[in-house]
């Protein structure tokens, strides 16, 4: 917090700032020619002419001197003598010394209250997001609810959204080369039910940069299937709509949702993959936001998208492996403590997986080779069939039926 102002020193600039009002009174006095010591009969009062005089240039002068007179009009100013301006000088330096000691939370609590009284007028201009960039931009932010803010905006924009565009400065940031054209192309659409996490994968990035197919099909995205890679395309998907529209805090919500719970790592477990679920989770959520706002209703909050998980994931085939696997844990556990140390030695072996012909990559839809084509690094042959394990207790037994697992599991 800064120093109070001493005493002499508030004298001194109370002094500077006379000295300066004065020099411009006499500035304008001597431009305005002889007849400045006669007055004028403007409204039944009598004006004298040397405040009236007061140039342009002059007026500029003051208002850079004393920052305060920004808030007053030119006729105002000009009808003020000397004295009157200097008294409000001393007003407005009194006013930042109590600011000064003012607690933080007081001048919080004290700017809020007047933010009522704050009104800022916007002029009308030109802008087109790219090289014109009007004022209303820069305004401070506002302090509404982020509920209050997604519904006026659904008032204001509409359904559909604004023109999309690809491109925004994320390199800047570091998230550069993290959004697929089509990713921003459903980003910018509030009402969109086909924006996925999987459009904001590097991995998909790569494959869109390698590839001369336009993307067009949800069948044409990879799966992600690690979850550093899911919390890469997660921080994309939010600093990408920081960029696009900085009012939507939907999916700010779900970010900060998934981190104070650890990614619900509770939830599943010593469960295999937990990304997929988590980003079927997400694009979930953001398919019943995309409903809100053609419904004209609040996004999912952090505090909604506790249930909405509970929800989703009581109903997922994850949550029923997983408390198929603690139980069975439980029961190896008990036997390791009932029958000693060979027991223990066989709850291992059970963990161990023998090899099998079975394509993992064409499970995770990253294989493009043809049934039968598909070959180990040895040259073995590689069967298209599901590689999901029904019972995690007999990790040697497959599905092994005609479908990718990542669709069906």
């Amino acid at each position: 917090m800064p120093e109070d102002i001493e005493e002499e020193e508030f004298s001194e600039t109370r002094d500077e700032a006379m000295e300066g009002l004065e020099d411009e009174e006499d500035r304008s006095g001597q431009q305005g020619g002889s007849g400045q010591s006669k007055s004028l009969q403007e409204g039944g009062q009598k004006v004298k002419v040397g405040q009236q005089g007061l140039l342009d240039g002059d007026l500029a002068t003051l208002k850079r001197k004393f920052p305060w007179l920004v808030d007053f009009s030119d006729t105002f100013i000009r009808a003020q003598s000397t004295e009157a301006i200097l008294k409000m000088e001393t007003t407005a330096m009194k006013i930042k010394l109590m600011e000064r000691k003012q607690d933080y939370d007081d001048k919080l609590a004290v700017n809020k209250m007047a933010l009522g009284d704050r009104v800022v007028s916007v002029k009308a201009g030109e802008d087109n997001r790219w090289t014109l960039l009007h004022d209303g931009r820069f305004l401070a932010g506002a302090t509404c609810s982020a509920s209050r803010m997604w519904l006026t905006a659904r008032e204001r924009i509409g359904v559909a959204g604004h023109a999309p565009v690809g491109s925004y400065d994320l390199g800047a940031v570091g998230m550069g080369g993290l959004v697929t054209s089509r990713g921003w192309v459903e980003l910018h659409n509030p009402s969109s039910c086909k924006i996925s996490l999987r459009m904001f994968s590097i991995n998909n990035c790569g494959a869109r940069a390698g590839s001369s197919k336009m993307e067009g099909r949800d069948s044409d995205l990879v799966d992600i299937v690690e979850l550093g890679e899911f919390k890469l395309a997660l921080r994309a998907l939010r600093v990408a709509m920081s960029f696009a529209m900085p009012w939507n805090m939907s999916v700010l919500a779900i970010e900060n949702f998934l981190i104070q719970n650890n990614f619900c790592s509770a939830d599943f477990g010593n469960a295999d993959n937990p990304a997929m679920t988590l980003t079927q989770f997400v694009d979930y959520v953001l398919g019943e936001n995309s409903n809100k706002w053609r419904d004209s209703e609040s996004f999912l909050s952090c505090g909604d998208l506790k249930a909405t998980w509970d929800t989703f994931f009581s109903n997922s085939p994850k949550s029923l492996m997983t408390l198929k696997a603690g139980k069975q844990q439980q029961k190896l556990t008990g036997q390791g403590q009932g029958q000693g140390q060979g027991q223990s030695s066989s709850f291992l072996a059970l963990g161990k997986r023998k090899w099998v012909d079975i394509c993992f990559d064409w499970n995770a839809g990253k294989c493009l080779k043809a049934q039968g084509a598909c070959q180990s690094l040895k040259g073995t042959p590689l069967r298209h069939v599901c590689n999901w394990i029904p019972d995690k207790s007999k990790p040697n037994i497959y599905c092994e039926k005609s479908h990718i697992r990542s669709q069906f599991h």
